[in-house]
């Protein structure tokens, strides 16, 4: 058994390790549309087939979530036994491993280590679920949708500053030498500082210890209490059908971008940062505000409005094949689907960790993350093949998921999800 005696513990260590960390990890993302999508790629002669790049796009984008499907779960629910220092570690450690390993396989020219990158990175890097299990350990009840609303708010930096880094250094800089590998290398710099945050100012959360082994919390009838809670299983499945319009849109819009309106590096950049500025000003002060006003059920269900405006808009948008000035609609269309999903993943987070005891926080976010990488890696593959076919049909399928989920909060579902809520 566990005893918290954390909950006076500054956040502040947790984000400055986070913000680090998903710099790091960001600043690859639009570089992987360039690496499949640009013809000066290393990775394929400048003849390649866009099905071809589209097809391989989609498969490397999937497999750090077909990993995390299995690596994910267990290292959380380790997290509740061994503690969140240790496996955050592991985590950030991963992701410099991750980005030097893909860097020399952008330099040497070598798709088959790219994809070895990927596997990796899917199975050491993911600190997202542990870092909220830290704050199921520490905030008060009343103030967890808040706290993990800047939790959000620390990633999204990273998230935005890291794919402004990218853009910039992608093809800057010795690029007849490097290619696009130099982000990688930078990336592995900021995982090397989230590595010694960890080790140096994060202190451990997770409470005192009362038994021998830290094995003795880690077995299948802790899991399946958790796996099996219909309170879980009911926010889960909001969750899923969120995530299959985020995912969506997150993951396609790059490419569209870059093969529809032919957007160069540092506008690419710019762009994937901009989201994130979004998610960032949302959960700073959006969630603060709403909270003032609004139930949590509301501020759920109009954050799902607000993702699926925006996913219309941003397929309307394309399809009337705007461009010049008018493009900015574009741009302008990802305000509502950032601010909205940011906002209903912090809302649902903060229902996981109320619906389980202190001692299964982190095995309830292994499960937040099992939903998310399954439905990051489907999506990433499905929307591979559609966007073989055809480059704007991920962006008409992206809106199905969120009207699903506003469909069941507004029926006998919703006030089930209700019941928990309140």
């Amino acid at each position: 058994m566990m005893i918290n005696n954390n909950k006076k513990q500054s956040i502040f260590p947790l984000l400055w390790v986070m913000l680090f960390d998903h710099t790091s990890l960001n600043i690859t993302f639009p570089i992987l549309t360039l690496l499949f999508f640009d013809a000066q790629s290393s990775l394929f002669p400048a003849d390649t087939s866009q099905a071809v790049r589209s097809m391989w796009y989609g498969l490397c984008i999937s497999m750090p979530n077909i990993v995390n499907l299995v690596v994910t779960p267990i290292l959380s629910a380790l997290s509740d036994a061994f503690g969140r220092k240790k496996m955050i570690f592991i985590g950030t450690t991963g992701a410099f491993v991750f980005a030097m390993t893909a860097g020399f396989g952008i330099l040497w020219g070598s798709l088959s280590i790219l994809f070895l990158s990927c596997v990796l990175r899917g199975a050491f890097s993911r600190t997202n679920p542990i870092a909220q299990a830290v704050i199921g350990d520490i905030s008060p009840k009343e103030k967890k949708v808040v706290y993990m609303g800047y939790l959000q708010t620390a990633i999204a930096l990273g998230a935005f500053m890291g794919p402004v880094l990218g853009g910039y250094f992608a093809n800057q800089f010795f690029f007849k030498t490097l290619n696009f590998s130099l982000p990688f290398f930078i990336a592995g710099a900021f995982a090397a500082i989230s590595c010694v945050l960890t080790l140096t100012i994060f202190k451990e959360t997770l409470g005192v210890r009362r038994f021998t082994s830290p094995w003795k919390e880690f077995h299948w009838h802790s899991m399946k209490k958790v796996f099996t809670n219909p309170n879980v299983l009911r926010i889960s499945i909001i969750l899923l059908l969120s995530q299959i319009s985020w995912s969506t849109y997150y993951q396609f819009i790059p490419p569209i971008l870059k093969t529809e309106l032919h957007v160069d590096p540092h506008q690419l950049g710019i762009f994937v940062g901009l989201i994130a500025f979004w998610l960032a000003l949302a959960t700073t002060f959006g969630i603060k505000i709403l909270k003032q006003f609004f139930s949590m059920q509301t501020i759920l269900l109009l954050s799902l409005y607000l993702v699926l405006l925006g996913t219309v808009m941003t397929f309307v948008f394309f399809k009337l094949h705007l461009s010049g000035v008018w493009g900015f609609l574009i741009w302008l269309a990802a305000i509502p689907t950032a601010v909205g999903d940011v906002i209903a993943f912090s809302c649902i987070t903060a229902l996981y960790s109320d619906v389980v005891e202190q001692q299964e926080q982190g095995k309830v976010m292994g499960v937040c993350f099992i939903v998310i990488a399954l439905i990051w890696s489907v999506t990433a593959m499905l929307g591979g093949v559609l966007m073989s076919i055809s480059a704007l049909l991920p962006l008409m399928v992206a809106p199905v998921g969120i009207l699903l989920a506003i469909i069941l909060l507004q029926a006998k579902f919703g006030k089930k999800l209700l019941y928990v809520v309140e």
